[in-house]
């Protein structure tokens, strides 16, 4: 039996040196071979960077100059490149920080106790939501996420369950239409779902509910200072991996350079024109989820810094990364004092 995971990747060479550095010291024995769908516009020097930092005998890297959709990246992965048995299905800010868990997850589809192993999701509109509960006769309570979908992290199934997937991806219908797996005709003008949500409804219509394994996916959270301080969720002493979550919206949304254009796409968009940032957060809530994602990527250009030693072999954009989340906290009017207080907590975990 063989082991497989897939990581959609859209470009961000300094988080994936962190990812990959928790991946070689902590979990590279649990899997036989990571398959990395590296799928961005990024200028040459980082993809060079990233070609020579995944140069490994388990790691399979496949490169497309352009960014795609999420759930089509697995399903390209899934069908095209994956040869093993089993596969797991991880995102670039899924962050596995203990050894073992793994393991389990991948032992308990190989001993057939489950058919998959997942964490419970929403990430579609209430009319859908509610639909698929109560056509799966599910429950919606407990702490953390809930719903009747699945994250596309931290999921694991055999790859020719997968292979039946028709559709990874983020999709709507409107009114009139039915969903399908789940027999319900829409009745709001449109309704809309998230990646891995249709795939979902597919797996649950396939999949005896007895043989779904649930675990939580400790998703990050804006209140993650109040959980550190009451021992809840993340930081339960329980948790072995932590899914970060919104990262991806940093090196190709709004960490962006002097002319307001994702370093993503700084090389092949035109200049904007203006410096200001989209979406500025207005409340103290909204705030803390911007200070949450920023600690990441400030913790990610730390420790690209110090593995490279000064020898950055993309020294400008890593400048332009440094510049962008410097902006981000000024324009945003984020609390340094917060960022670094969160920086902490995490490294309390060993991150």
């Amino acid at each position: 039996m063989s082991r497989a995971a897939i990581l959609p990747f859209p470009g961000d060479a300094y988080l994936l040196t962190y990812w990959l550095h928790l991946f070689r010291t902590v979990w590279y024995d649990e899997i036989d071979r990571l398959y990395i769908y590296f799928n961005s516009p990024i200028e040459q020097k980082a993809v060079e960077y990233v070609q020579a930092l995944a140069d490994d005998p388990k790691i399979t890297l496949y490169y497309i100059p352009r960014q795609i959709e999420h759930g089509e990246a697995i399903k390209h992965a899934v069908n095209e490149l994956v040869q093993e048995d089993y596969t797991m299905l991880v995102e670039d800010d899924g962050f596995i920080f203990k050894p073992g868990k793994v393991n389990q997850c991948f032992t308990m589809i190989e001993d057939k106790t489950f058919d998959i192993v997942g964490s419970k999701r929403g990430s579609c509109s209430t009319e859908l939501y509610q639909a698929a509960l109560q056509h799966f006769g599910l429950t919606d309570r407990g702490l953390g996420d809930n719903g009747p979908n699945f994250w596309p992290c931290f999921f694991f199934a055999p790859t020719p369950l997968l292979r039946q997937v028709e559709n990874f991806a983020a999709k709507a219908w409107t009114k009139g239409q039915v969903v399908p797996y789940i027999n319900h005709t829409v009745t709001d003008d449109v309704i809309a779902s998230d990646t891995m949500v249709e795939a979902s409804l597919q797996l649950r219509s396939l999949v005896p509910a007895y043989k779904i394994g649930l675990v939580p996916q400790y998703h990050g959270h804006p209140d993650d200072m109040d959980h550190f301080q009451n021992k809840q969720y993340l930081f339960d002493g329980q948790a072995l991996w932590c899914h970060i979550g919104s990262l991806s919206s940093g090196i190709g949304g709004i960490l962006k350079d002097d002319q307001n254009r994702p370093l993503t796409r700084r090389l092949i968009d035109p200049p904007a024109g203006s410096t200001v940032l989209d979406h500025k957060p207005t409340t103290d809530f909204e705030k803390r989820e911007y200070e949450r994602r920023v600690q990441w990527w400030l913790t990610f250009w730390q420790f690209y810094t110090d593995s490279v030693s000064g020898n950055s072999t993309m020294p400008e954009l890593t400048d332009l990364y440094r510049l962008a989340i410097d902006r981000i906290i000024e324009q945003y009017k984020l609390s340094p004092k917060r960022i670094t207080q969160r920086q902490e907590i995490y490294r309390s975990l060993g991150l």
